[in-house]
């Protein structure tokens, strides 16, 4: 199928035009809400956010994802749709639907489904990213959760809705806090806390969205966190922290893939590190590398050489070797030209 954003150059939008274009797509008939594989609390916060303030205007859409609904977040199917995989082709919301992309920052996080759907607009926040549409991006907020709350708020004072639904509300606090781990990292801005402010004075319960974010741990994630605790190693007088984990381990372990992300936290909590580096087999050849920087050094950067990217402080990319150590090695050379 060809796109029709394949049929013009991908244009930045404004934000007041990301706003329009967004309702004109919606309003033309059901769409899907496609976010980034291994998904996470932004994205699939603003998902659902996106999906309740959709439905609020009066229009039928379906998030979808390449990868299944990790079972921490399942608290944020607000919709009661359960699967978030994509539906067989021909069918509602299926391969070949018009899509809107949220929270995506290049092409390889979407498992191939840029190629099956007719993605029309992109809304993300990545300061590195690779279009895969018309987008609006802001990199200056925390989260996309944040530009999905700006909508509903744009949406409300223009008539468009007449309330802001709750579960949206819920949905893109949720996305902020995940993606600012409690409003800790350096991507918080003032902005970030206005916006938290609006939210909170609206949901009583957000004390128990950021317990269910980040204290609730389900057996797969402790046991994800013993085996990054058993693989950790700390190099570079104690600059950089590495896990690297093959494939054979995870199956060893019964890791699920959705709480392999432990193995970046607790790399990144060992005291003094200045980059922590997660490594994992994906498949025989092909490693998934994520890289958190506590300090200077600029890990969308290093993430960029191999063709990924992400944020300053926190980037991936994805890298092929027939040996997990030369992966290491060649990440390793580059962190260590910036730290």
């Amino acid at each position: 199928m060809k796109k029709r954003s394949e049929s013009r150059g991908f244009a930045a939008l404004s934000f007041d035009r990301m706003t329009r274009r967004l309702l004109s797509i919606a309003s033309e008939g059901p769409l899907a809400l496609i976010v980034h594989a291994r998904p996470d609390g932004d994205c699939i916060g603003s998902g659902f956010a996106t999906a309740k303030l959709l439905a609020e205007a009066g229009c039928r859409c379906r998030v979808v994802c390449p990868d299944p609904m990790p079972e921490r977040l399942a608290f944020l199917d607000l919709t009661g749709q359960g699967d978030i995989t994509p539906p067989p082709e021909g069918a509602e919301f299926g391969p070949g639907s018009r899509a809107v992309a949220l929270d995506v920052a290049a092409p390889s996080l979407l498992g191939g489904l840029d190629k099956q759907y007719d993605i029309l607009l992109t809304i993300d926040h990545h300061d590195s990213s690779t279009p895969v549409s018309d987008r609006y991006l802001d990199p200056g907020a925390s989260a996309t959760g944040e530009i999905v709350w700006r909508i509903a708020k744009n949406w409300l004072r223009t008539g468009v809705i007449r309330s802001i639904p709750h579960e949206t509300a819920y949905a893109a606090y949720a996305a902020i806090s995940s993606d600012t781990g409690c409003f800790r990292f350096p991507n918080v801005t003032p902005a970030t806390h206005r916006i938290a402010a609006q939210l909170i004075s609206e949901l009583p319960e957000h004390a128990d969205i950021d317990r269910r974010l980040f204290e609730i741990k389900t057996p797969a994630r402790i046991a994800a966190e013993k085996t990054a605790l058993e693989l950790l190693r700390v190099s570079d007088d104690g600059r950089i922290s590495v896990c690297a984990i093959s494939n054979e381990m995870i199956r060893k372990c019964a890791l699920p893939q959705s709480e392999l992300d432990a193995l970046t936290d607790v790399a990144r909590s060992v005291d003094g590190v200045e980059v922590a580096v997660a490594v994992r087999e994906e498949e025989p050849g092909r490693y998934r590398v994520s890289l958190r920087s506590n300090g200077s050094a600029n890990v969308s950067a290093v993430c960029g050489v191999f063709g990924g990217g992400g944020h300053r402080r926190a980037a991936g990319c994805t890298l092929e070797s027939d040996d997990m150590e030369k992966v290491l090695s060649r990440v390793l050379k580059e962190i260590r030209r910036r730290i």
